[in-house]
């Protein structure tokens, strides 16, 4: 039976995230739905599915889109400024779907001076029989088409606590963590519009909202009061402006309200060609330091207890492996790139030259896809290899300075 998720009210509190809850739930429903069986489902692959831009001039395809998001994505309902469109379809019918827009807020991650270079990655979800790699596949072909067809150079996204989310697709593309410390603190629920689920406080200043507050008002709106996207104040007269600002906060207490949790953020900067890209890193280096080499995260948490509605703090890890499961090696450890960065105080992308150009940096490639992990204390050694100092001393050869020593005494 199929989940509606537009209704939905309650704080979710399984174990994994919303969205994979999802797929089990409506799997019977949407498989019926495509006419496929689970032998076929089971046969498909990523490069069995076509990728592809929507316009926005692409009407129907677009109600077909914000359909698959109400049904599919967690926050079930599109965002406020939707700029890009993409899916992946098989045989015409969507099984994913990426909806870029502009940011309530922009970010300063490459300085002031690049914001208009964000974009932010706002709904994302693939149906319950797509295979395992079509959210990445799909996330990292829109963000390319991005860069080959517009400006935008820098993508940020969301993970939200309150769905049980970490952020896997984001961390299966390699996007840079930038910690748990992003948007709103609070969300509001209509009881006389539940349609509407769970919002921000923007709702209440939207232009829209606005305006039907005018309206229930008896106020006719005039069109010089606002623009697409800005309501003009100072040009609504007093007793007016008073009126409307009065019912919102009468809207506002009329509303439920709920404590949300900082949601985890990520960011893929890639440019136009090699250069360009490594430009636009070096910027995030300059600019955002503090947030090179974050962990990713690991924990679906804080648990919310519906029922007593209070946090339980302590978090849950899904993703540890038991102590007993595998040997403990005491003897040495390894570590992968950005951690090595972090400890030598350099950049990774410093690192990852370092790997290129040194063929007697300590490295290992575990996997097809360079999955990078350094020994510790083979680094370590590797540096004071480096320190001519120290190779000097190894080697019983005369610094310098010995060698001028030398030279006095034998000509005294």
């Amino acid at each position: 039976m199929f989940i509606d998720t537009i209704s939905r009210k309650e704080a979710y509190n399984k174990a994994h995230c919303w969205q994979y809850d999802m797929r089990i739930r409506n799997f019977n429903h949407d498989l019926r739905e495509a006419e496929l069986t689970n032998k076929q489902i089971a046969e498909l692959s990523v490069k069995d599915f076509v990728f592809e831009f929507v316009s926005k001039e692409d009407k129907e395809k677009c109600k077909e889109i914000k359909k698959f998001v109400e049904r599919h994505e967690w926050l079930g309902k599109m965002p406020n400024r939707p700029t890009h469109r993409f899916i992946a379809t098989y045989n015409g019918l969507i099984a994913g779907a990426i909806v870029m827009a502009t940011p309530n807020s922009f970010s300063n991650l490459l300085g002031h001076e690049n914001r208009d270079l964000e974009k932010l990655i706002s709904r994302g979800a693939c149906i319950s029989w797509s295979p395992k790699n079509l959210a990445s596949a799909l996330v990292m072909f829109s963000v390319r088409w991005m860069v080959q067809n517009t400006s935008f150079r820098f993508f940020t996204a969301y993970s939200d606590v309150e769905a049980r989310e970490l952020g896997t697709i984001y961390q299966a593309c390699n996007f840079i963590y930038l910690g748990q410390s992003s948007g709103g603190r609070r969300e509001y629920f209509d009881p006389k519009n539940p349609s509407r689920a769970w919002f921000s406080d923007r709702q209440f200043r939207k232009i829209n909202q606005v305006k039907r507050y005018a309206k229930e008002l008896g106020s006719i709106w005039q069109p010089n009061w606002s623009s697409s996207d800005k309501v003009y104040w100072g040009l609504i007269p007093v007793e007016v402006a008073t009126l409307v600002k009065a019912r919102a906060t009468e809207h506002t207490s009329q509303c439920e309200v709920r404590n949300l949790t900082p949601k985890h953020k990520y960011v893929y900067i890639l440019g136009s060609n090699k250069r360009e890209t490594e430009k636009l890193k070096n910027l995030f280096e300059e600019k955002s330091s503090k947030l090179i080499g974050l962990p990713y995260p690991k924990y679906r948490g804080p648990r919310i207890d519906t029922a007593a509605k209070t946090n339980i703090k302590k978090e849950i890890n899904l993703t540890e492996v038991p102590e007993t499961s595998r040997p403990q090696v005491t003897a040495f450890e390894f570590l992968n790139v950005k951690e090595v960065a972090a400890m030598l105080g350099v950049s990774k992308w410093t690192i990852y030259k370092l790997i290129e150009s040194d063929q007697n940096f300590p490295v290992l490639n575990i996997g097809v896809k360079k999955k990078f992990v350094i020994n510790k204390n083979e680094v370590l050694s590797w540096m004071d290899s480096k320190t001519k100092r120290r190779l000097l001393a190894k080697l019983n050869l005369p610094s310098g300075a010995d060698l001028l020593k030398l030279k006095g005494e034998a000509s005294a």
